[in-house]
């Protein structure tokens, strides 16, 4: 009977220890050099693919074949998919620049209000806010998804800038636990940096803590205000829509008067405070938008007002309020928009908190393409 090596068993066991025995900055970086090097190879490709298709159709006869004819509408799809990609990000970044300068209006129209009498405390506080998150916003650099991997669709994505565009700023913007964004709504926070690519933790990781509040009323208000004029906006633009003049008329009419309706409301009520997380799972058992809300009480006095009994008074809780952070956790800056309540559960015997389901304010998780980074806290 033949004897049966036992050596490459052996090399099998000490290749896989010593792997497992990896720290995790090298680890780190193993995984920064695959994605950065991943990425040029499908440029690459692709100019391997168009230089075939060039070189295809420049031999043999002039004749324009069918096959020829579906290669050039292939080319065609991919430029503009290309074309459609860098749209987007420009139309990102006047957006960007349209929120900062609105921000800027905001800031000082409460000039005038931080001097009046009993509110002047709550306007100052707002004032600050909003100069906080623009100062932020001042240096946000935009940046593009280059990579996700299905394993872990739901908790992170990579973005195609590192140290070089830090080095580029003399200022270190792209760094760990910096916030991403698209315009003032919270995205997730940087976890790694390379040179040329960095990885984004997504706010619906399982892992990602951050600290929120409710807030009902002009702010609240407000986010609603916008995004039914951006409907209205979307309807003038697709009056196909609508069966007749007169259904138009109809369906603008009441979304105006809804408009006017919220526009006439007065400040903005701050009340439970909490911390939300997602829910990581792989693309084919994505959850999308879903986040859960923990601990959500208002059992400590904070500058928006005296702590609050959960079982009396003003309900702490609704669906419909906006999540916003509170700036509690160290990480994400005050007033950045997150999540609407859509559920809250009802508040066991004996406990000390509520807890809630939220749907995330950013849209597409599954399809990101563009980002802004923020500074991080810590580096202000």
């Amino acid at each position: 009977m033949r004897k049966q090596k036992i050596s490459p068993y052996i090399f099998l066991f000490v290749s896989l220890f010593c792997v497992l025995s990896f720290s995790d900055s090298f680890t780190q970086k193993v995984r920064l050099f695959a994605v950065s090097s991943f990425s040029p190879s499908w440029r690459f490709c692709e100019g391997l693919k168009k230089g075939a298709l060039l070189l295809s159709s420049s031999q043999g006869s002039d004749r324009f074949t069918k096959e020829q004819f579906i290669r050039e509408m292939e080319e065609l799809k991919r430029e503009n998919r290309s074309l459609c990609e860098q749209m987007e990000n420009v139309r990102q970044w006047v957006l960007s620049e349209d929120r900062i300068e609105e921000q800027m209006t905001r800031v000082k129209s409460l000039d005038p209000l931080e001097k009046e009498g009993a509110w002047r405390h709550y306007f100052h506080r707002r004032k600050e806010e909003l100069s906080g998150i623009l100062k932020l916003q001042m240096k946000a650099i935009p940046a593009k998804v280059i990579y996700r991997d299905p394993a872990s669709w739901s908790s992170f994505v990579w973005i195609g800038i590192g140290e070089r565009q830090n080095r580029s700023l003399k200022e270190a913007v792209i760094a760990k636990n910096s916030p991403v964004v698209i315009g003032n709504v919270l995205v997730g926070l940087i976890e790694e940096v390379g040179e040329k690519q960095s990885k984004v933790r997504l706010l619906t990781d399982a892992n990602l803590f951050p600290s929120v509040r409710s807030i009902r009323g002009g702010k609240q208000d407000q986010f609603f205000i916008e995004h039914v004029e951006g409907l209205l906006q979307l309807l003038g633009a697709r009056r196909d829509l609508f069966s007749s003049l007169e259904e138009e008329n109809q369906i603008v009419t009441s979304l105006q008067k809804v408009v006017k309706r919220l526009d006439g409301s007065q400040g903005t009520s701050y009340l439970a405070k909490g911390e939300l997380k997602g829910s990581s799972l792989p693309l084919w058992r994505t959850r999308g938008q879903r986040l859960k809300g923990l601990g959500f009480n208002y059992d400590f006095a904070d500058s928006e007002g005296p702590a609050r009994d959960l079982r009396t008074g003003e309900a702490l809780l609704r669906e419909g309020d906006l999540l916003i952070t509170s700036g509690l956790d160290g990480v994400f800056p005050a007033g950045l928009e997150v999540a609407i309540v859509s559920k809250v559960h009802s508040l066991k015997e004996g406990a000390s908190s509520y807890e809630l389901e939220a749907k995330a304010i950013a849209e597409n998780f599954n399809e990101l393409s563009s980002v802004f980074v923020l500074p991080p806290l810590a580096a202000l």
